[in-house]
């Protein structure tokens, strides 16, 4: 499994000291002073197997309507559907065509396969979409229900004349004499008091309003096709089951493998050749059971790995170097006590008792400041340029007593700022409200308009605010650091937000002191 080989100027042992000693570099700690003292450096070849094992999903879809789109078998009945999908499902896991499929789509991989556990491999040619229709059992298929108003007549009792055909005349109101000559008949009803009536035709009856004479209104099953169709997609594939056969495996070995991921060696970290799996002859070969393991390819990754005793500045050391990469494991904090004086400082300029640039003499600081100032402060960002040496404990302080520092620089501005921004919108409010300017804009007297006038009013004077505090801060901060990418948006802290409630308390004050009201407060007060 193993190769030994001698240690080269191009080694992973020197290519792991020059990294750490790059790290060390600006940090209190002299990267002359990293050296190694016995190096282990050797060609591993690591060999797995990856397996697998047949897969279906089914995915069901109901739908009013016959049958959409195309490529689809078709079945009489919901329960003949289900047949057919059980039998594809059936007919899938026992056979063994799909395998060869499997492992083309493996083979096309970035990895080859390598290291893909439990991954999902589709096979549309395998999968399959099966449909069934039958009348809707709502309505059995007429596409309407039985009117619930007229139970299915179409006509409905004449509200006006209950059903008679006349109703009382409406030129005499039913007293049988003209009303302009009250000793001559009506001329509409001749005296009989009652006329034809006007809504049915004197039919008694009018068409139901519910199904407008259709006896029946839509089916709201169905949505007036009569029919509903169940689609099921059989999606056929493979379920992959990746084992590495090596045992024994050195322990630096192991967490290297952990920490760049096993299925990610094939991306720069090793060679990786593949092969398939030996074929039995169909006479000797069983079939398979259903959803049983099938080793298909077999993998050989060749790659360089390396034990390095290393002296981190009177501190010894056992580190790993694994793969073509150099993925370096193992590595202690060792830049935690290297860095602990200017640490100190930069805890004291959090509280403002120094100044932030001696903790900057620190390379790591000011690199996590540059972070910080461009708007990427999380422990991830901070590990991309230092995935090891700092330990999280460190991090996460430095990280958060920059950002307190930060905040003293820019405290008088934030402060200067906030009251030169609260001064403006009290005298705009003043000018909006008081010298009653919002009044005159008021013309059109309703409650949601003026309403909405008064908040755009706040929200205008909120977000300049917000902007020119912000802006100031950060150009307090391109002028104090100089160099560093700037984000846009900058922490304002408790500055920003003391701003705000007094802006929002002045605008009520102003408010309410209006010699015209609006409208809105107007019924609010009431």
């Amino acid at each position: 499994m193993a190769d030994p080989t001698p240690p080269l100027s191009s080694s992973l042992a020197s290519r792991a000291i020059a990294r750490l000693r790059k790290l060390a570099a600006g940090n209190g700690l002299d990267p002359s002073s990293l050296t190694a003292f016995e190096t282990q450096e050797q060609i591993l070849t690591l060999e797995g197997r990856i397996e697998v094992s047949p897969l279906c999903q089914t995915q069901s879809v109901s739908h009013v309507g016959g049958p959409r789109g195309k490529s689809k078998e078709a079945a009489s009945s919901f329960a003949e559907l289900q047949r057919l999908v059980e039998n594809h499902r059936s007919a899938f896991n026992k056979s063994t065509d799909w395998i060869d499929a499997a492992v083309r789509e493996l083979k096309s991989h970035e990895s080859k396969g390598w290291g893909l556990q439990s991954a999902k491999v589709t096979l549309p040619e395998k999968s399959a979409v099966f449909s069934a229709t039958e009348m809707c059992p709502s309505c059995q298929g007429r596409k309407m229900l039985t009117c619930e108003q007229c139970f299915g007549k179409g006509l409905v009792v004449c509200t006006q004349c209950q059903g008679h055909g006349q109703e009382p005349c409406y030129y005499c109101n039913g007293r049988g004499e003209d009303p302009q000559r009250p000793e001559q008949l009506c001329p509409i009803c001749n005296g009989t008091r009652y006329a034809p009536c006007r809504f049915c035709q004197t039919q008694g009856q009018l068409p139901c309003p519910t199904c407008k004479g259709n006896r029946g209104t839509p089916c709201t099953t169905c949505k007036g096709t009569g029919a509903m169709t169940q689609e099921v997609e059989v999606v056929c594939g493979a379920e992959t089951h990746f084992i590495l056969i090596n045992e024994g495996l050195p322990s630096g070995l192991r967490r290297g493998l952990d920490r760049i991921g096993i299925e990610n060696l094939g991306k720069g970290h090793a060679d990786i050749t593949v092969e398939d799996v030996p074929k039995k002859k169909e006479e000797e070969e069983p079939p398979p059971e259903q959803g049983a393991k099938i080793p298909v390819l077999t993998y050989k990754a060749v790659l360089p790995y390396a034990e390095i005793k290393i002296d981190l500045g009177g501190k010894k050391a056992l580190i790993s170097a694994v793969g073509k990469r150099c993925a370096i494991s193992g590595v202690p904090n060792f830049l935690d006590n290297s860095l602990k004086s200017w640490r100190d400082k930069l805890h004291m300029a959090a509280f403002g008792e120094a100044p932030l640039e001696e903790a900057l003499q620190a390379r790591a600081f000011k690199e996590i400041l540059s972070l910080i100032v461009s708007g990427k402060s999380s422990e991830r960002d901070v590990r991309r340029i230092y995935p090891f040496g700092l330990s999280s404990e460190f991090i996460g302080t430095a990280i958060t007593d920059l950002r307190a520092a930060l905040k003293k620089v820019t405290l008088k501005t934030r402060a200067f700022m906030a009251c030169f921004c609260g001064a403006l919108c009290a005298a705009f409010f003043y000018a909006f409200f008081v010298t009653g300017y919002s009044g005159r804009l008021m013309v059109w007297g309703h409650f949601g308009s003026d309403l909405v006038l008064d908040l755009i009013a706040l929200m205008a004077a909120l977000g300049i605010s917000w902007v020119v505090l912000n802006f100031s801060t950060r150009f307090v901060l391109q002028c104090r650091f100089p160099g560093m990418p700037h984000a846009l948006h900058q922490n304002i802290g408790k500055t920003g937000g003391t701003m705000f409630a007094g802006i929002i308390g002045t605008y009520i004050l102003f408010l309410i002191m209006a010699p015209v009201k609006p409208l809105w407060l107007a019924q609010l007060l009431q």
